[in-house]
């Protein structure tokens, strides 16, 4: 459906004491939530509502109808007094104020720390409706990067009554005691029907080459297009994906035919999210993809953009002719952790979550564990006697 109607009563539910609202505001939170709105439909226990919403519903309404979750709600954005952040904040907080007094749920669910996560934490608080963070992403210690979905998160964090973290490194800084590690969502998205970036994926996720995704659609971005092969040579763990209008031009031949490099005219959306996550660069004459390459905690190059940098930010925007030189300077800059293995159930481990929350489970986790390498610092246990062989020695 798209706008809800509370005098239609067509979300109506009696098989279920509890309903949880999955709200997302761009394609990354798609791209986590959707996984974890399955989970719920398949245990059965509590009932959960995708909602899209954000400053453009309808291209997160399209992104769970691509990842196989269609939007059980699609907010219409209301008036917007201009392109400023606060503009859009100001609507986005009374349109969600709107739509937890007509659902009144029993819990909401955000991920990250986009404005559309931090609004509807804040509503959500305010009328006191339970919130769950799925903070399957990017944190650090340094709250202007990235920005602003840093400080979000960390807002989001003082709010939530459940946090629900990938463990290990990505805990970030001390959130108290209902984080519970349930590995990244996202892991449990459709895999890429293209075998060759089906490979692609698994060589970078086996600690393979590093991954630079180019797509590019204007004609005047071909001197991006001309100084890949250069780069591929001076680069040589890494490499190029490229995509878009250009993929197709004469220009792109040189690169077609390099053993590192693929060249295709199109991505399909679970194609194009998984690959930008994937990635160690994206680079984008797009500004709405740059704009959600944060989310998914990749750094992004907007090529030749209308972009204002603001401090920490993690979006650049460059003349064409420069961007190759920024591309390897992000590339010898940035040491991106191992991926976390995924053993297919990151998103059950939600459900288990969220279901002890509401008292339906005695336990928070299931009883197959993380992997060890996902397992959080809290998780982190032994049978055996500690080695105190060191103090010893003191």
């Amino acid at each position: 459906m798209t706008e809800f109607d509370p005098d239609q009563g067509s979300l109506a539910d009696q098989d279920h004491d509890h309903d949880v609202l999955l709200i997302a505001g761009s394609r990354p939170e798609v791209a986590r939530l959707a996984p974890v709105a399955t989970a719920f439909n398949d245990a059965d226990r509590i009932r959960a509502l995708t909602v899209a919403t954000g400053p453009d519903p309808w291209v997160v309404h399209d992104a769970f109808e691509a990842f196989g979750v269609p939007a059980d709600v699609t907010r219409m954005p209301g008036p917007i007094a201009g392109p400023h952040p606060a503009a859009i904040g100001a609507m986005l907080m009374s349109n969600l104020d709107d739509l937890l007094v007509d659902l009144d749920p029993s819990a909401i669910m955000v991920y990250g720390g986009g404005m559309t996560a931090a609004i509807a934490a804040q509503v959500a608080f305010w009328r006191q409706i339970p919130v769950v963070h799925l903070q399957a992403g990017v944190a650090s210690d340094d709250l202007l990067c990235p920005f602003p979905q840093e400080a979000n998160r960390r807002i989001i964090g003082q709010l939530a009554s459940l946090f629900l973290t990938t463990g290990g490194a990505a805990l970030g800084s001390p959130i108290g005691p209902n984080a519970i590690p349930v590995g990244d969502t996202m892991a449990a998205n459709p895999q890429p029907s293209d075998l060759r970036f089906a490979r692609l994926l698994r060589r970078v996720h086996a600690d393979g080459p590093r991954l630079v995704l180019v797509g590019l659609d204007r004609p005047d971005s071909l001197g991006v297009l001309a100084g890949l092969p250069d780069l591929l040579e001076r680069e040589p763990d890494i490499e190029v994906v490229l995509y878009g209008e250009l993929a197709t031009h004469g220009a792109a031949a040189p690169l077609a035919e390099h053993a590192r490099a693929t060249v295709v005219p199109k991505l399909m959306l679970v194609e194009l999210v998984g690959l930008i996550a994937a990635s160690a660069v994206l680079v984008s004459d797009d500004p709405e993809l740059v704009t959600d390459a944060p989310g998914l905690g990749t750094p992004a190059v907007l090529v030749d953009g209308p972009h204002i940098p603001e401090p920490g930010d993690s979006i650049r925007s460059i003349l064409s002719p420069a961007v190759m030189t920024t591309v390897r300077q992000l590339l010898a800059a940035r040491s991106a952790p191992p991926p976390e293995p995924s053993d297919g159930l990151e998103a059950a481990r939600v459900e288990q979550a969220v279901a002890w929350m509401f008292g339906l489970c005695p336990s928070p986790q299931l009883d197959i564990p993380l992997p060890r390498q996902a397992r959080g610092p809290v998780e982190e246990t032994s049978d055996a006697p500690a080695d105190d062989s060191a103090d010893r020695e003191r």
